[in-house]
C-alpha cells in the first residue's frame, strides 16, 4: 500500500495484492458407523487472486470527492479425488481482469444538512461451500450439494443521502438506493439419485445457481435522537422492491416482490459508568435480503441477510422473522488514563430467530426451516492501555479481507 498527502486538501492512495491459497478437504460420511464410500470424497483446490486499487481524494468549498478504481483477476482449480469410484475430477474456473470504479460524492449545504451520492461496482465471488462439488448427507432431508461452475456475481449500486444533524444527539438520514446485478448466487432446489440410498431412490438436492439478472430498489429513513439525557433511540424502515430473474434446469424463474424491514435500537444510561441495550429488527417476506445502510445484508450477497440467515431465492420467498437483543455493560476509568470494561449480551432473547424459506418447482413443494445459535449469551472483558490509533483499524478495512473463506476477497 502507498499512501501520499498533497496540498490542497489531496490525497493519493494506490496498493497491489497477490493471493495465493491451496487447501485440502476430506469427508467421510458413515451410516451407524459404517464408512459408505459412495458419498465419501477428498477435495483439493486451489486459487490465485490478483488484484489492483487506486483512490483519490479531494476537497473544494463544500464538495469533498473520492474518485476510485480498482482491477482484479482471479483462477480457481479443484480436483475431486475418489468421487463415487473416479480416481480424479478436475475442473477449473478463471475470471479475466475486471475493472470496478466507485464515486462517493458529498455536497455540505451547512453546519447540520449534507447531500450525498455514492456509484460503485463490485464483485461477490461464491464462496468454498457453494463451490464444493459433492453432497452433504448430515441432513437427509435437506441434501446441500455446491457448483463448481458458479460464477461470480456483479453488482452495481447507486445510492443518493440526505443527513441532517437537526439538533445535539439526534441525527436523521434518508437513502434511495438503486442495485443491479448479473449472475446473482442465488439458491434452488432439483432431483436426482440419492446416492445414501441402497434402493437407488430420488431426493431433493439443495445447490446454487447464477441467476440471469437481479434487481433492488427501495428507500431507507433512519433516525437517532437522545429521548432524554439517559435515553438514546435509534430507529430505521427499509422499503424497498426486488427482482430476480433465472433460468433454471426446467423452469424460468420471474420472481419480485415488496417488502421492508425495519430496527431499532434502546441505549439506557443507568448510571455513568452503567449502561443497558436493548434492540430488535423485523424482516417481512422477501426473495432477496434488503439493500440500505442499516440492514446487515447491504442487499445483494449470498448466504446472510438482515438476520444470518435469510438468502436470495429464486424459487419461492423467505419468511417474516424477528429477534431481540440486550446487553448490559459497566466501565471503569483507571489511573494513567487506561479504560476497562465488562459486558454481558443475550442474543434472540425470546427464541424467535427461526429463518423459513417457501420453495416450489414442477416437482416439489418444500417447506425449510432453520435454526441456529438461539440464545447466545455472550461475556466479554476488555481493558485498553496507552493509545490507540483509529487510523491503523480504518485502514486495515478499507484493504482486501483475508477472511477464512475462499473467494470473500474484496478490496475497497
Amino acid at each position: 500500500d502507498y499512501a501520499r498527502e498533497f496540498k490542497n486538501e489531496v490525497k493519493f492512495e494506490a496498493g497491489l495484492k497477490y493471493n495465493d491459497r491451496s487447501e485440502y478437504n476430506k469427508r467421510d460420511q458413515l451410516r451407524n458407523n459404517i464408512l459408505i464410500d459412495a458419498i465419501s470424497s477428498q477435495y483439493q483446490y486451489g486459487e490465485q487472486v490478483y488484484a489492483a486499487y487506486s483512490n483519490v481524494n479531494m476537497k473544494k468549498n463544500n464538495w469533498s470527492f473520492q474518485l476510485g478504481l480498482r482491477a482484479e483477476s482471479r483462477a480457481y482449480a479443484g480436483n475431486i479425488l475418489n468421487k463415487y469410484g473416479l480416481d480424479s475430477l478436475p475442473f477449473k474456473t478463471s475470471y479475466p481482469i475486471s475493472l470496478f470504479p466507485s464515486a462517493f460524492i458529498n455536497y455540505k449545504k451547512n453546519d447540520k444538512e449534507d447531500f450525498q451520492f455514492n456509484y460503485s461496482k463490485r464483485i461477490n465471488p461464491p464462496n468454498f461451500f457453494q463451490l464444493l462439488p459433492f453432497p452433504d448427507y448430515s441432513d437427509p432431508q435437506n441434501i446441500q450439494i455446491g457448483n463448481p461452475g458458479l460464477k461470480p456475481q456483479f453488482t452495481h449500486s447507486f445510492e443518493v443521502a440526505y443527513n441532517n444533524a437537526y439538533k445535539k444527539g439526534s441525527n436523521f438520514l434518508a437513502t434511495a438506493y438503486y442495485k443491479y446485478s448479473t449472475d446473482l448466487i442465488t439458491n434452488y432446489v432439483y432431483r436426482d439419485i440419492n446416492r445414501a440410498s441402497s434402493t437407488g431412490d430420488s431426493a431433493y438436492f439443495s445447490s446454487s445457481i447464477n441467476a440471469n439478472t437481479a434487481t433492488v430498489y427501495g428507500l431507507e429513513l433512519s433516525n437517532k435522537t437522545a429521548v432524554t439525557k439517559w435515553w438514546d433511540l435509534n430507529l430505521s424502515f427499509n422499503l424497498f422492491r426486488s427482482s430476480i430473474q433465472a433460468t433454471i434446469p426446467g423452469q424460468n424463474v420471474n420472481n419480485d416482490l415488496t417488502s421492508w424491514f425495519s430496527k431499532m435500537n434502546n441505549t439506557f444510561k443507568l448510571t455513568k459508568t452503567l449502561s443497558f441495550q436493548f434492540s430488535g429488527q423485523y424482516q417481512a417476506k422477501t426473495i432477496l435480503p434488503p439493500g440500505g445502510s442499516s440492514s446487515r445484508g447491504g442487499g445483494f450477497g449470498g448466504p446472510g441477510g438482515g438476520f444470518g440467515g435469510p438468502q436470495s431465492t429464486a424459487q419461492g420467498y423467505n419468511l417474516p422473522v424477528y429477534d431481540f437483543d440486550m446487553a448490559i455493560r459497566k466501565e471503569w476509568a483507571i489511573k494513567g488514563g487506561n479504560t476497562a470494561s465488562l459486558s454481558f449480551s443475550v442474543n434472540d432473547v425470546f427464541k424467535t430467530r427461526v429463518n423459513k424459506t417457501y420453495s416450489e418447482s414442477q416437482y416439489f413443494i418444500q417447506n425449510l426451516t432453520r435454526t441456529r445459535d438461539q440464545q447466545l449469551f455472550r461475556l466479554n472483558f476488555s481493558y485498553r492501555f496507552g493509545k490507540f490509533d483509529m487510523n491503523l483499524l480504518r485502514r486495515k478495512n478499507n484493504k482486501i479481507d483475508d477472511s477464512g473463506s475462499s473467494g470473500m476477497e474484496q478490496m475497497q
